[in-house]
């Protein structure tokens, strides 16, 4: 199991008091995983958590095993031991995280930017290059590799993004909103760049996306954020028994 989560807890400020609720979620190996919901739900924020970006505030379980031959890590003590250093090369060793803004470095050509995170994590430059020129074909922005990121569209940024998270082979990739600046045959051109990443890797996917539509054309699971609300206020429920459920307004 990749990530095994019971009863973690996330409180945001707002007026009316909000809270995100992980009551139950399990990721298997493997998975192709999509978290649905309206806007402002906790789409983005249950990534964040994913990615170790985000410390929780309580969690009863909250556990990820990026090794299949090694037990499995506590994050919850990586975070109250402020192990940030080890949960960033977590990251940069086991996830490719697609930001939905896209987040290009300014002062980088596209080229550079897609090639970035592969040789952080030291993989030969001649390599990095190859790979994401051939993902850059698959997703129509290989004719922007010398570019810099100010002249590119919103949609060329994202999908610039996606080839750098792509681009070093990695076994989980979080991907957030991967679609919302593009086209439909973009968008189809994205689903099948993120599916054959994942054939070629034996990898995992986790996204969070309104397109539920979208998603389920790709062949995704989903897994819908529930609303519940009380005199404390709005709490943002995911629990992975009621998988394939409709996602309540917020």
């Amino acid at each position: 199991m990749l990530y095994a989560i019971e009863n973690l807890v996330k409180r945001r400020q707002r007026e009316q008091g909000y809270r995100l609720l992980i009551r139950s979620l399990r990721v298997p190996r493997g998975a192709r995983l999509a978290i649905t919901g309206p806007s402002g739900c906790g789409k983005s924020t249950t990534l964040d958590l994913l990615g170790l970006a985000l410390r929780p505030d309580s969690a009863e379980r909250f556990s990820f095993a990026p090794r299949a031959d090694a037990p499995p890590l506590d994050v919850t003590a990586l975070w109250r031991g402020e192990r940030h250093d080890a949960m960033a090369a977590l990251r940069l060793e086991h996830m490719g995280y697609v930001l939905q803004s896209g987040e290009l470095l300014p002062f980088l050509d596209v080229g550079e930017n897609m090639t970035l995170t592969a040789r952080l994590a030291g993989m030969p430059a001649a390599e990095a290059a190859a790979r994401a020129k051939g993902l850059a074909e698959a997703l129509g922005v290989d004719h922007l590799l010398g570019s810099m990121p100010a002249t590119l569209s919103v949609g060329e940024r994202q999908r610039a993004a996606i080839v750098r998270a792509l681009t070093p082979g990695p076994q989980l990739i979080l991907a957030d909103e991967p679609t919302a600046a593009l086209d439909p045959v973009h968008a189809a051109r994205v689903m099948d760049a993120f599916l054959m990443a994942l054939e070629f890797h034996q990898g995992s996917l986790v996204l969070v996306t309104h397109n539920a539509d979208w998603a389920r054309r790709g062949g995704l699971a989903e897994l819908a954020f529930r609303m519940e609300e009380d005199d404390e206020g709005v709490t943002a429920v995911l629990d992975d028994d009621n998988a394939h459920a409709e996602a309540a307004p917020c």
